[in-house]
């Protein structure tokens, strides 16, 4: 008898066994199934332009009860968002489970009815080039483009209540933010503006306009150009003693006589020596630190920058306008160059604040030094013997 019982015994928890395993099983297929027929309801949306939906018994209509297709996908009800990036988002219950996907999230199957649609409220204010983003929601990623276009990849930060971004690229800005679990914020749109000043103290904080003029180590500079990373500036008025970049008598510089030359580079020039030498050692040690060594172009004979001669373009010329030069010289402290003059007479914002009469390093003719007169007409060529203004220009990190 007790053999008996113990058979019904064994026999009896095969069979609960076998049922929880059938169930459990049963359960995984449902869910399976939904899974996938909501993975085929995702790529049909991907077809639909931006708008509101809802499945309802499974077929999808618009907002206002209009069939959009025949087709049955499952026994769903829900809603559906289509945004204008093609970004798709949808809470479809059925029976007791709610099937969710966030815009940039993947799908999910929860034992529950869906919520409402998590959405991510974010607020900024801006200052200069400094904006604070203020959320409802914590850990945010966010991505950011000078078009409304959602492309470029997602940044993640750490911040405490709020995140604050510097820019320094002047125009409009779209930035959008994503939580965790992939819901997005509405798109972001800003606009940043830079800061003119007249004789200011300089602050790496501040976006300047080109043509601004700010004070450091005691010493009036001209704003050419400001980012993230460095700023660019040149002396607002020449330095006290006229210089040459060569000289009429046989010298360890450049030089030119009747019998013999050296010829003119960045490297044999005494304006570099000067600048280099004598003038960087009158200021103070903190801005002497800041100050980012160029490498300029040092071949006189090298004509492949547009045709024209290369001496003088710094390595970023060369690189960004895709020129060549195998040799370079180095210096902390430069002359502008043929290229940079026009560049920054087009971004100042008046032009005047260039005037003066100095050399910049490159020419279009060999032997030959440009200078800048003070009616900013560029095309003055002088002998690189001649003694004129110099102001020296200079690119400090922040």
């Amino acid at each position: 008898m007790k053999q008996i019982y113990k058979y019904i015994i064994v026999f009896v928890t095969f069979i609960i066994i076998m049922t929880s395993l059938f169930i459990f099983f049963m359960n995984k297929y449902n869910e399976n199934h939904i899974l996938n027929k909501s993975k085929e309801l995702l790529k049909y949306l991907y077809t639909l332009n931006e708008g509101t939906y809802m499945l309802k018994d499974g077929i999808l209509y618009t907002t206002s009860g209009s069939l959009i297709n025949e087709k049955y996908f499952y026994n769903g009800n829900g809603d559906i968002i289509i945004d204008k990036y093609k970004n798709v988002e949808f809470n479809i219950n059925i029976d007791d489970k709610c099937v969710n996907k966030t815009a940039e999230g993947n799908i999910k199957l929860i034992n529950n009815k869906c919520d409402k649609f998590k959405r991510v409220d974010v607020e900024y204010v801006k200052n200069n080039n400094s904006i604070s983003f203020i959320s409802n929601v914590k850990n945010l990623e966010y991505k950011i483009s000078t078009k409304d276009d959602y492309k470029g990849n997602y940044i993640k930060e750490e911040y405490t209540d709020n995140l604050i971004l510097k820019k320094f690229n002047q125009g409009k800005n779209y930035i959008w933010f994503k939580d965790e679990e992939g819901n997005i914020s509405n798109v972001i749109e800003f606009e940043i503006d830079c800061l003119y000043t007249n004789n200011a103290n300089y602050d790496e904080n501040t976006f300047y306009c080109s043509g601004s003029t700010v004070k450091i180590s005691g010493i009036d500079w001209i704003i050419l150009e400001d980012n993230n990373k460095e700023v660019t500036l040149m002396k607002k008025d020449p330095i006290n003693e006229k210089l040459s970049h060569c000289f009429n008598e046989k010298s360890e510089y450049c030089y030119y006589t009747k019998d013999e030359n050296s010829n003119y580079k960045w490297s044999n020039s005494y304006i570099n020596y000067y600048l280099n030498n004598i003038f960087i050692n009158t200021l103070d040690d903190d801005f002497k630190n800041k100050i980012i060594e160029k490498n300029i172009c040092d071949e006189n004979e090298n004509t492949s920058c547009n045709n024209e001669i290369c001496l003088g373009y710094t390595e970023e010329e060369i690189v960004s306008n895709n020129y060549s030069c195998s040799r370079y010289s180095y210096s902390k402290i430069k002359v502008i160059s043929f290229e940079e003059y026009n560049k920054y007479y087009q971004m100042v914002k008046d032009p005047s604040i260039l005037s003066g009469n100095y050399f910049a390093i490159n020419s279009f003719v060999k032997d030959k030094g440009t200078s800048i007169a003070e009616n900013l007409e560029f095309y003055i060529l002088e002998d690189l013997t001649k003694k004129l203004d110099v102001k020296p220009v200079i690119t400090i990190a922040k």
